[in-house]
């Protein structure tokens, strides 16, 4: 792969399959109203995302190139609302996020690992 990520970029992409991975294993069955009634998850959810934002703000736009499945621009975008505007934060919106594209960036992040090996 050109201009393939070095081994820091690797390290905040892993990061963000981590947390990737943590949402999903929180929200396995979770219907939205769950999710609305559980303080809890909703924090856990949001810091994840937050986390998977903060670790897509450090790839360089090289490494960005490289990986075009992968929706850095949306990902530092969440974690710019949920760090800056969390009482504004819309958890259909987050709820609706874990549902439809978790997993395909759950399946970007492992092909692009898978590549590697």
């Amino acid at each position: 792969m050109a201009n393939a990520p070095d081994r820091l970029q690797k390290a905040h992409l892993y990061e963000m399959l981590e947390s990737a991975v943590r949402i999903r294993e929180y929200m396995a069955g979770i219907s939205y109203d769950e999710f609305w009634d559980s303080a809890q998850q909703r924090d856990a959810v949001a810091m994840r995302l937050s986390v998977m934002g903060e670790a897509a703000r450090k790839i360089d736009a090289s490494s960005e190139r490289a990986l075009p499945n992968i929706p850095f621009k949306k990902l530092r975008g969440m974690r710019n609302r949920i760090t800056h505007d969390y009482d504004r934060v819309n958890f259909k919106v987050v709820w609706t996020i874990t549902q439809t594209e978790i997993e395909p960036l759950i399946g970007a992040l492992n092909a692009y690992f898978a590549e590697q090996a």
